[in-house]
Protein backbone atom coordinates (compact mmCIF):
# COMPACT_ATOMS: atom_id res chain seq x y z
CA UNK A 1 0.00 0.00 0.00
CA UNK A 2 1.27 3.45 -0.88
CA UNK A 3 2.04 5.83 2.00
CA UNK A 4 -0.49 8.45 0.84
CA UNK A 5 -3.38 5.98 1.07
CA UNK A 6 -2.85 5.43 4.79
CA UNK A 7 -5.06 7.00 7.43
CA UNK A 8 -2.43 9.17 9.14
CA UNK A 9 -2.57 12.76 10.40
CA UNK A 10 0.60 13.75 8.56
CA UNK A 11 -0.88 12.54 5.26
CA UNK A 12 -3.85 14.87 5.70
CA UNK A 13 -1.55 17.73 6.65
CA UNK A 14 0.63 17.17 3.61
CA UNK A 15 -2.34 16.92 1.25
CA UNK A 16 -3.88 20.09 2.71
CA UNK A 17 -0.62 22.05 2.41
CA UNK A 18 -0.08 20.89 -1.17
CA UNK A 19 -3.68 21.63 -2.13
CA UNK A 20 -3.57 25.11 -0.56
CA UNK A 21 -0.31 26.06 -2.26
CA UNK A 22 -1.56 24.77 -5.60
CA UNK A 23 -4.85 26.68 -5.40
CA UNK A 24 -3.12 29.88 -4.24
CA UNK A 25 -0.56 29.72 -7.04
CA UNK A 26 -3.18 28.94 -9.68
CA UNK A 27 -5.48 31.78 -8.63
CA UNK A 28 -2.58 34.21 -8.27
CA UNK A 29 -1.19 33.45 -11.73
CA UNK A 30 -4.64 33.55 -13.33
CA UNK A 31 -5.30 36.90 -11.67
CA UNK A 32 -2.00 38.31 -12.93
CA UNK A 33 -2.53 36.99 -16.47
CA UNK A 34 -6.13 38.17 -16.71
CA UNK A 35 -5.33 41.68 -15.51
CA UNK A 36 -2.16 42.06 -17.62
CA UNK A 37 -0.70 44.59 -15.19
CA UNK A 38 -3.62 47.02 -15.13
CA UNK A 39 -5.78 46.41 -12.10
CA UNK A 40 -8.37 49.14 -11.97
CA UNK A 41 -11.40 47.56 -10.39
CA UNK A 42 -11.72 43.94 -11.48
CA UNK A 43 -8.59 42.33 -10.01
CA UNK A 44 -8.73 40.02 -7.04
CA UNK A 45 -6.84 41.11 -3.95
CA UNK A 46 -4.17 38.81 -2.61
CA UNK A 47 -5.96 38.46 0.71
CA UNK A 48 -9.08 37.18 -1.09
CA UNK A 49 -6.95 34.69 -3.02
CA UNK A 50 -5.33 33.53 0.24
CA UNK A 51 -8.75 33.18 1.87
CA UNK A 52 -10.01 31.10 -1.04
CA UNK A 53 -6.89 28.93 -0.94
CA UNK A 54 -7.47 28.20 2.75
CA UNK A 55 -11.17 27.58 2.14
CA UNK A 56 -10.40 25.20 -0.73
CA UNK A 57 -9.32 22.57 1.80
CA UNK A 58 -12.99 21.73 2.14
CA UNK A 59 -12.58 19.43 -0.88
CA UNK A 60 -9.95 17.06 0.60
CA UNK A 61 -11.80 17.27 3.93
CA UNK A 62 -15.01 15.99 2.32
CA UNK A 63 -13.12 13.32 0.38
CA UNK A 64 -11.51 12.00 3.57
CA UNK A 65 -14.84 12.18 5.38
CA UNK A 66 -16.56 10.02 2.77
CA UNK A 67 -13.62 7.60 2.72
CA UNK A 68 -13.92 7.34 6.53
CA UNK A 69 -10.29 8.31 7.08
CA UNK A 70 -10.68 10.22 10.31
CA UNK A 71 -7.01 10.81 11.10
CA UNK A 72 -6.25 12.25 7.67
CA UNK A 73 -9.36 14.40 7.97
CA UNK A 74 -8.05 15.74 11.29
CA UNK A 75 -4.77 16.65 9.59
CA UNK A 76 -6.62 18.60 6.90
CA UNK A 77 -8.67 20.34 9.57
CA UNK A 78 -5.59 21.34 11.57
CA UNK A 79 -3.82 22.84 8.56
CA UNK A 80 -6.98 24.67 7.53
CA UNK A 81 -7.40 26.24 10.97
CA UNK A 82 -3.75 27.31 11.10
CA UNK A 83 -3.98 28.81 7.60
CA UNK A 84 -7.23 30.61 8.41
CA UNK A 85 -5.72 32.15 11.55
CA UNK A 86 -2.60 33.17 9.62
CA UNK A 87 -4.64 34.79 6.83
CA UNK A 88 -6.82 36.58 9.34
CA UNK A 89 -3.87 37.90 11.35
CA UNK A 90 -1.57 38.77 8.46
CA UNK A 91 -3.99 40.31 5.99
CA UNK A 92 -6.97 41.53 7.98
CA UNK A 93 -5.69 42.47 11.45
CA UNK A 94 -2.16 43.63 10.59
CA UNK A 95 -3.42 45.24 7.39
CA UNK A 96 -0.72 43.87 5.06
CA UNK A 97 -1.62 43.91 1.39
CA UNK A 98 0.88 41.43 -0.01
CA UNK A 99 2.78 38.41 1.23
CA UNK A 100 4.75 37.89 -1.95
CA UNK A 101 6.17 41.39 -2.49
Amino acid sequence: MHKFYEDKVWVGMLVAAFFTITVFYTLYVLNQNMSMGRCESYCLRERFIASMAAFSNILPFIIYMRAKKDLAMKGVGMVTVVLAVFVMLFYYIMGNTSFLD
